[in-house]
Formats: C-alpha cells, sequence, structure tokens
C-alpha cells in the first residue's frame, strides 16, 4: 500500500503531493526522554545518599578526596546497575515489578560502591552503609513515583499513548481493543489486523487490512505497538509480526490471559519447539511463612512503639467525646477459618442498631448514623485499626493479607468468602491499595486471590508502602 497522493496540474505540468500523513512515532521518544530523566534522577538520588549519609556519620562537612573520586563514580556505577536490571524499559514496567527491581538494584549498587570503597582504602563503617542504602532507597522510591504520577497523567491527555494495531479481529482481540481503550492505558488502539484465513468482524474499530499488508499498515500509521491476540493468531502469522516489527523498529506485545498472575512469576521455557510460560510455584508453608511471621513481628513491634502517642491521643479523644469503652472487639476469621478476637477504636455510638444486614459479604454502610465525630476522623486517617498491630504481634493476623471479616459474614458466604483464608487475614491488603471501601464485594475476593496467588515478601513491603500512600490520599475512607 503506497501514500495516497494529491494530483495538481499547472503550467509546469504534472505535480504529485503527499497526502497528510500520522504523525511519527512520538509517544516512543517521549518515553526515551523519560528514560534519561530516570537516569539523571537516579544519579541525583545516590549523591544525595552517599553525601548525607557521610555527614550523618562522620560529621563532616568536607569530603576528602578519596571519598570525592568514589562520589564522583558512584552516579555512573548507578545507573549500569538500573539499567542491568532493566529499569528504563518503562513500557514492560508495572508499578510492582519496578519495586522489586529497584529493590535488588539498590542493594547491587551500595554493595559494588563498597567493594569499590575498599579497592579504594576509604574510610567507611557498617553505620554508613546502612544509612546510605536507606537514604538510597527511600529517594529512589520517591522520585520512580513521582515519575509515575508524571507518566500516568502524559497517558491520561494521550501523550503517552502508543498507537497501536492490534493482530486479531474477533473474540479475544475485540476484548483486548476495549482494555486498551481505558483512560490511561497507555495505548490508542487503531484498528484491526485480520490474520490469514480469518473473517471480518470488529467492533468500534476498523479493519484495516491483512496481514499480508502490515508493513504498509505500520507505515501509513504511524504504529509504535503491535499487540497480538495470542489465541487467534498461528506461528506462522506470529513470525510475520515479529519480522515486520524487527525491520520497523516497532515493540510487539502478546496477550497471554493470564490476569491473575503477577508478571514476576513468569518464567519463558523451551519445550521442544514450544515456546511455555511457566509459573513459579507460591504457597505460604515452611520457611515462607516463616519469614512472613519473622516480618510481621519486625515490623509490628516497630510500628506499634511509633504509634504509641497516636493511641494515647485517640483514647483520651474517644473517652471524652462519647460514652463507653475506648476499644471495640468483634469475632472475626483468619487463616483455615480459625475465629481470632479483633481489636480496633471504637468509632461508633453503642446505642443505635445497624438498620440492615451485616451478612452481606464486605457489609459496610457509606453512611452510618452510629460513627462519632471522633470516629469518623479516625476511620478517615485509619488509625481506628491500629489496635490490630497487637493482634499481628501474637500471630493471629499479618500485616498484610484479606481484610478478615466478621464470622456472621463468613458463614453466611462460606463459598465466596472461604478461598480467602489461605493465608493470614491482614491489616492490608491488595484491594485496599485499589479503592478501599469503593471496591465491589466480587473484585474485592478477586483482589484478594490475586494477592494470594501471587504472594511474596516484597510484594508485601509494596503493599504497605501503597497503603501509606491511600492513606495519606484518604481515597475509598468512610
Amino acid at each position: 500500500m503506497k501514500n495516497p497522493t494529491i494530483e495538481l496540474v499547472d503550467h509546469a505540468g504534472l505535480l504529485q503531493v503527499p497526502a497528510a500523513t500520522p504523525a511519527p512515532r512520538v509517544a516512543t521518544r517521549r518515553y526515551r526522554k523519560i528514560a534519561l530523566g530516570l537516569a539523571a534522577s537516579d544519579a541525583v538520588a545516590i549523591c544525595l545518599a552517599l553525601v548525607i549519609s557521610y555527614w550523618v556519620r562522620f560529621n563532616v562537612q568536607l569530603l576528602p578526596p578519596r571519598e570525592l573520586l568514589l562520589f564522583a563514580l558512584a552516579p555512573v556505577v548507578w545507573v549500569l546497575v538500573f539499567q542491568a536490571f532493566n529499569l528504563y524499559n518503562l513500557m514492560y514496567l508495572s508499578p510492582a515489578e519496578e519495586f522489586r527491581r529497584i529493590v535488588g538494584a539498590t542493594g547491587v549498587g551500595v554493595v559494588l560502591l563498597v567493594m569499590a570503597g575498599f579497592w579504594s582504602k576509604s574510610t567507611f563503617s557498617r553505620g554508613w552503609i546502612g544509612i546510605t542504602w536507606a537514604l538510597a532507597l527511600l529517594f529512589e522510591l520517591l522520585g520512580r513515583r513521582l515519575w509515575r504520577r508524571y507518566q500516568h497523567r502524559r497517558k491520561l491527555d494521550g501523550r503517552l499513548a502508543l498507537r497501536t494495531l492490534i493482530i486479531g479481529s474477533t473474540g479475544e482481540a475485540i476484548r483486548l481493543a476495549k482494555a486498551l481503550m481505558a483512560p490511561g492505558s497507555g495505548f490508542l488502539p487503531l484498528g484491526y489486523v485480520q490474520p490469514h484465513g480469518a473473517g471480518e468482524a470488529g467492533d468500534t474499530l476498523p479493519v484495516l487490512g491483512g496481514i499480508d499488508e502490515l508493513r504498509e499498515l505500520m507505515a501509513d500509521q504511524s504504529v509504535d505497538c503491535l499487540f497480538v491476540a495470542s489465541t487467534l493468531v498461528d506461528s506462522d502469522a506470529l513470525a510475520v509480526v515479529s519480522q515486520a516489527a524487527r525491520k520497523q523498529g516497532v515493540q510487539v506485545l502478546v496477550s497471554a490471559n493470564m490476569t491473575h498472575v503477577l508478571s514476576s512469576r513468569l518464567v519463558l521455557q523451551q519445550v521442544g519447539s514450544v515456546i511455555a510460560l511457566s509459573l513459579r510455584p507460591v504457597r505460604l508453608s515452611g520457611t515462607q511463612a516463616a519469614a512472613k511471621r519473622a516480618f510481621d513481628l519486625v515490623m509490628g513491634s516497630l510500628l506499634l512503639l511509633a504509634t504509641l502517642p497516636l493511641w494515647l491521643a485517640a483514647a483520651v479523644a474517644i473517652r471524652l467525646t462519647s460514652p463507653g469503652p475506648v476499644f471495640f472487639h468483634q469475632e472475626r476469621v483468619t487463616r483455615g477459618g480459625r475465629i481470632f478476637p479483633m481489636h480496633k477504636f471504637r468509632t461508633m455510638r453503642q446505642d443505635l442498631a445497624a438498620g440492615a444486614d451485616t451478612t452481606a459479604p464486605f457489609f459496610k454502610l457509606d453512611q452510618d448514623p452510629r460513627i462519632t465525630p471522633v470516629g469518623h476522623l479516625l476511620r478517615k486517617w485509619s488509625l481506628d485499626e491500629l489496635p490490630q498491630l497487637w493482634n499481628v504481634i501474637r500471630g493471629e493476623m499479618s500485616l498484610v493479607g484479606p481484610r478478615p471479616l466478621p464470622t456472621e459474614q463468613v458463614t453466611s458466604n462460606l463459598q465466596l468468602l472461604g478461598p480467602r483464608h489461605e493465608v493470614p487475614a491482614g491489616m492490608t491488603g491488595w484491594w485496599q491499595i485499589n479503592g478501599r471501601s469503593d471496591v465491589a464485594p466480587a473484585q474485592a475476593v478477586r483482589l484478594d486471590a490475586f494477592y494470594i496467588e501471587n504472594w511474596s515478601l516484597a510484594f508485601d513491603f509494596y503493599i504497605i508502602l501503597k497503603t501509606i500512600s491511600t492513606v495519606v490520599e484518604r481515597r475509598g475512607a468512610y
């Protein structure tokens, strides 16, 4: 397919003027610029971490020459390590995967800097190493958070929307198109390309042509991305797609139909001539359960000590503003269907009934008349949940896991809610950071199942950090 032309005739003869063509791959170039900005912010992060940690540990204002040389080399080493962890290919990184890689890259980067310091006979200490690692991780996470927000805004306004052709035109391809058309997806689906022998279909998007015309379609539409509906395309057609994309410098994505699995669990494995996606097993037992319990004990104890002033302030406010006890205790369900007494700060009056069916799954009134003014404030900032740290230390709950539900809700909806109890109940969880009270019951169950399917300590740590952001922004709080 050739570029269309407009024929104009003047006294000099026949002129051929190219018609207007789509803009060149602007989104791809913008991603490259963001990658350069990320590298610069990573370099700034390690420089700040090194300088501040050195001042804190050694209490000096001027750095010795050896340390200056090491600090000058640090940004280069840091960026190379982050490049090795593939942290600048933004189009391929989910937030959870980016977090996991940042933690790993920060640890490796600090180890390499310590080794370089040892060879250069610089004066470092274990305290300096620990402070540097903590500050570097903090600055990296803050910097990446800001870049993620910037990318999200640019996706919403279309500046980072990849111009995309969908290979396939029925069934899975149509579902894929609907997902790509969601606001902020980062894709701009242009139309369908039919595989060999496929009948024409499509919905709101046009079928632009067949796979034999793919290279011309890519040039005409200034395509950034080819998205393959895997169940509709055979291996021969996929080879044609791959070759065309390689020659045009366009990325190829293949749908895997595995929405319940984190990408960190997927490993490509060749079985003869077949490429298979292998799932790393995840099961909370043995050493994994022990690691999660140790994490809960250490983090729970630290959080309890750090929040004791808030406990005191909440207790005084509750006693001064409404009659009744400071704490509220209720039987909830945790791992294996075990019942335990969960503790919270009391946020409601005791002289009013609920006035609704409390056996409904994830029951919560949007505007509950029983909530006191102090209780409303405690709930807005999730301070009413602080006493559950004691449940965590006692081993009845975990910091992260499916939220424990009252026994009457679980017993009345056992088929729906029973699978949530493969792991310990948690103070926060995957569905809490994806909408809190705004999530419908069926969606909350799916999000809990996603957490159970993909559990890891890094995932727990990621959810805790996201919980802090969710609470500060007060998303979905009643």
